[in-house]
């Protein structure tokens, strides 16, 4: 789109009074239109084949310069691209370069080598960008329009296209203000015939200003589409913005459900081994109960007194799954202990043993008056064991009968089948086990008499290794 007001300029230029007028316009819109432009306007005569006048502004001042430059001076390029187009095209029938002018709008951009020829209508003595352009009328060159500028790359190709329809203008008007020169036309207060020129100028100027229109229609529905996109693209860029941070939002959840998760599943491991250790305590408890229940039921028949400990001996290693186990009882010394009743022990060898309070296992259990639970082999200790083979394992319970404050005797569980050691719930069951044998035993009288009660602290000895 043009940066100037066409029809504002074609009016301008038609209503100029001779062509000193046209120049003076054209060449003050030309470095109105950037401050570091300035330009200059050669005739061409044909008959001398050169040109002839430049035309200059200064501030507000046409400045008119005579000289006479041979075309043949100019630079090759631009000679034979505007003035002698005959080294191009051989064909006779060949459209002239005039008219391709018009029609293409050509332009000769000047190099730095250029600059000493175009020196003589050049508006500056030196330059880094100079672009020439001719005015033509139909096939014949008027004048060579030269702008030059301190600034490199001053010339783009879409800046020299907004010079097109000033420098199209402008040639009009040239073209008849000349031609009315060349008839003879005097200024007498009387407006000449219109002519053919003229109409054409309007035309052309009608059509310019539609084509302009046009094009700031185009451009400017461009514009508002261009605008539209960079909206778009903007908002779109602050969704993804925001989607970004969300993400990163919602990462940084994730990360705190992942580890609360671990931790919870951490918690829910500890709570689901406690409670399946729970769950085992509370059977093995229920086996206890179970197991008093039937102690008590068992012991609720009529016995023979004198086959009560062998009989009690070989219930208690049914329920205790052993297969060695002794009911040792005081002798009437109250200084040793004999074998009442055994299983898993030779009866000769039974009857021989006596243990004096204090001596082994059984008589440290008796003299102590506290359960011994051994789980695995140990060393030193006043308990140890006797060291015969006869043992399927280490482990072992040995627990006091206690009734009425009085000792009645000691009671021995080892051998586990399948050499299993004795666990927590087994001397429970032990020890339930002896109180009860030896409230039967001490309420029916069936032993000697009971050592006196010597106090001692009642205390479970648990040896593990």
């Amino acid at each position: 789109m043009s940066k100037f007001d066409l029809r504002d300029i074609s009016e301008r230029l038609a209503r100029s009074r001779d062509t000193e007028t046209v120049v003076h316009e054209f060449l003050g819109y030309l470095q109105a239109m950037r401050g570091d432009w300035r330009a200059s306007l050669a005739f061409y005569e044909v008959s001398r084949d050169a040109l002839v006048k430049v035309y200059e502004r200064h501030g507000g001042r046409l400045i008119i310069r005579d000289v006479k430059v041979p075309v043949s001076q100019l630079p090759v390029r631009l000679v034979r691209k505007f003035f002698h187009p005959s080294a191009f095209f051989n064909q006779v029938d060949r459209p002239s370069m005039i008219s391709q002018l018009l029609s293409g709008a050509p332009y000769h951009e000047a190099e730095p080598g250029e600059a000493a020829a175009l020196r003589p209508i050049a508006p500056l003595p030196e330059w880094q960008s100079c672009v020439c352009v001719p005015l033509a009328d139909q096939e014949d060159v008027l004048a060579l329009l030269v702008v030059a500028s301190e600034k490199n790359g001053a010339f783009g190709s879409q800046t020299v296209a907004d010079i097109m329809p000033i420098k199209s203008m402008a040639a009009l008007a040239l073209s008849q203000h000349l031609y009315r020169t060349s008839r003879g036309h005097k200024a007498n207060g009387h407006a000449p015939a219109p002519h053919a020129a003229a109409a054409d100028f309007q035309d052309r100027i009608h059509r310019l200003s539609t084509q302009t229109s046009q094009l700031e229609e185009d451009n400017r529905a461009k514009s508002e589409k261009v605008e539209a996109l960079t909206r778009e693209l903007e908002q779109l860029d602050q969704n993804s913005n925001r989607y970004k941070a969300e993400l990163e939002r919602v990462k940084e959840t994730l990360h705190a459900l992942d580890a609360q998760s671990a931790q919870t599943a951490e918690q829910l491991t500890d709570a689901y081994s406690q409670l399946s250790a729970s769950e085992a305590r509370a059977a093995e408890l229920e086996r206890t109960v179970a197991f008093a229940k039937e102690t008590l039921q068992a012991l609720a028949h009529e016995h023979d007194p004198a086959a009560l400990p062998a009989t009690l001996v070989s219930w208690f290693g049914e329920q205790f799954d052993i297969d060695r186990c002794s009911l040792m009882q005081v002798d009437g010394s109250g200084e040793s202990l004999f074998i009442a009743a055994s299983r898993g022990i030779d009866p000769e060898m039974a009857k021989n043993v006596r243990v004096r309070m204090g001596q082994g296992v059984s008589g440290w259990v008796a003299h102590n008056r506290r359960p011994l639970h051994v789980r695995v082999k140990h060393e030193g200790g006043e308990a140890g064991r006797s060291g015969r083979e006869d043992y399927n394992s280490d482990s072992f319970i040995s627990v006091p009968l206690i009734y009425n404050h009085r000792l009645w005797g000691v009671l021995n569980l080892s051998n586990k089948r399948a050499g299993q050691p004795f666990d927590d719930m087994d001397l429970d069951r032990a020890q339930l086990s002896a109180s009860v044998l030896a409230t039967l035993l001490g309420s029916r009288a069936t032993a000697r008499p009971a050592l006196p009660f010597a106090p001692a602290p009642r205390q479970t000895v648990t040896v593990r290794g």
